[in-house]
């Protein structure tokens, strides 16, 4: 594969029909998660915590097969925790591969952001967005890569976990053999605002000291939020998760405080510029309909990494991997038919 060659491109042809003999429908996913995916995960999780920047806590999880084909390295979306990727973390241990994942500072189980003053326990903060990145290189260096061995190591990361990820492929090379980018948090959607004035405001207001307070229009964790603006069009898939959310105070996350936009604008530049330092292959899902993360950032990194193309999905929302069926199952068929151009 050569940079620039077909910027679109697609693997599987399967009708959607054969693909529900294998992926899980999403009108009985509450169903297939409590009696199948759960009791299925629980014979391989194994919890881990590491010694993340400043002292920090920073949850991991790892469900390692024997002789699985490869391990595969989740970083996960902005205020989003581990107990969200089961059905994923399932599809990958059914394929044959190990599974290790991170749940990023300030999310789910990972250190307390306490000294950050935030605002409420669903506020998302973070000191330096670097932290995150040399959270994952301390779980990769720790963990993944001693249970390794000759096994190719992949890399599956989301939203501003692909940020994370992304930014991880750019600073340290000869980890990963191949990766996903699914949606990536290269360019934030401002909303009505310019860029340059969203900008301009983060900046202003922690100068002043008041980056600890939410971003004009976000706020705490909303218990009555509505489909048409979350990240998916699965009513099930986005029912099942919130319904677990609100029996579970702790993994509640919701608004960004103007730290963490500030700090996200600054990752989101490096990545787009250092775009041609990531030289394994690498898939960008990207989302036709996504209003969390702008394409332009993400077609100006494919531009210039030196050996990634794009796959679109025109009338999927921000996460795909947790869309309706007529999304998410050609998709997981995408990922997996990636994974395995690149198994050693």
């Amino acid at each position: 594969m050569h940079r620039n060659e077909g910027a679109y491109m697609s693997y599987s042809d399967i009708s959607i029909e054969s693909l529900s003999k294998k992926y899980f429908s999403e009108k009985d996913i509450e169903d297939k998660l409590n009696n199948v995916v759960l009791p299925f995960l629980d014979k391989y999780i194994e919890e881990i915590y590491i010694e993340g920047k400043e002292d920090k806590k920073i949850y991991c999880e790892k469900y390692v097969l024997k002789n699985s084909k490869a391990n595969i390295v989740i970083s996960h979306g902005f205020s989003e925790s581990l107990e969200k990727y089961h059905e994923l973390i399932y599809y990958f241990l059914q394929e044959g591969y190990s599974v290790y994942a991170i749940e990023h500072r300030g999310h789910g189980r990972s250190g307390s952001l306490a000294n950050l003053q935030i605002v409420d326990d669903t506020q998302v903060n973070v000191d330096k967005f670097d932290y995150y990145i040399e959270d994952l290189k301390k779980f990769i260096d720790t963990v993944v890569v001693p249970e390794s061995g000759n096994k190719s190591k992949f890399l599956f990361a989301h939203s501003m976990g692909g940020g994370i990820g992304a930014l991880f492929l750019e600073r340290h090379k000869g980890y990963f053999d191949a990766a996903i980018l699914n949606a990536p948090m290269m360019q934030i959607h401002t909303g009505s605002y310019p860029e340059f004035i969203a900008k301009a405001i983060a900046n202003i207001v922690v100068a002043f000291g008041m980056g600890n307070k939410y971003v004009l229009g976000h706020g705490p964790f909303v218990i009555d939020e509505k489909l048409e603006e979350s990240a998916t069009s699965s009513k099930n898939r986005y029912k099942n998760y919130h319904k677990f959310l609100l029996d579970n105070a702790k993994y509640q996350r919701s608004g960004a405080s103007y730290n963490w936009l500030k700090n996200a604008f600054e990752a989101t530049k490096e990545i787009v510029e250092n775009a041609h330092k990531v030289d394994i292959p690498v898939m960008l899902c990207q989302a036709g309909r996504d209003t969390f993360v702008k394409s332009k950032g993400q077609n100006k990194f494919v531009e210039n990494a030196k050996n990634c193309k794009i796959k679109l999905y025109p009338e999927s929302k921000h996460e795909m991997y947790f869309e309706k069926d007529t999304i998410s199952w050609p998709y997981l068929e995408d990922i997996f038919s990636f994974y395995r151009e690149y198994l050693v």
